[in-house]
């Protein structure tokens, strides 16, 4: 590999590592409340899911393709999004929660913070692309 390729490769890795930080913070300061929301919501299927976002976000310290799909997908049981399809594993977890259940508060807040990390990584994913490789020095 040539300096120039090995260097974009690098500023490619950087970009990607920048991107994906505030989804690793947010999964580095609430993994335990992310998983037993997970729980209460879907399972021990779903917190399964969280541990291994977690596992590949402190040991890539990116968000590749697996990554994000299993992100979008605790994002998912989070909101609630197929909560009424009864053909879902997750289905019917959330009902036997009280709505004035503490919790409900704390896992729509969890949901809100997981989405804005998201979004963020996102961002920067999109910022880093547009920047220009600084020149190399002779």
């Amino acid at each position: 590999m040539t300096l120039n390729k090995t260097l974009e490769h690098q500023d490619n890795a950087s970009a990607e590592i920048f991107a994906a930080k505030p989804v690793i913070e947010l999964f580095r300061k609430k993994h335990a409340e992310l998983w037993h929301a997970a729980r209460l919501l879907g399972g021990y299927d779903a917190s399964r899911i969280v541990d291994k976002c977690a596992a590949r976000l402190e040991a890539h310290q990116v968000i590749d393709n697996q990554t994000g799909i299993m992100l979008r997908q605790v994002l998912g049981i989070l909101a609630l999004e197929e909560a009424d399809d009864p053909d879902k594993p997750f289905m019917g977890f959330f009902a036997v929660i009280d709505p004035n259940d503490p919790v409900v508060p704390e896992i729509c807040l969890l949901t809100d913070q997981l989405q804005a990390a998201l979004s963020l990584a996102d961002r920067r994913r999109r910022w880093a692309g547009r920047q220009e490789p600084a020149p190399l020095e002779a």
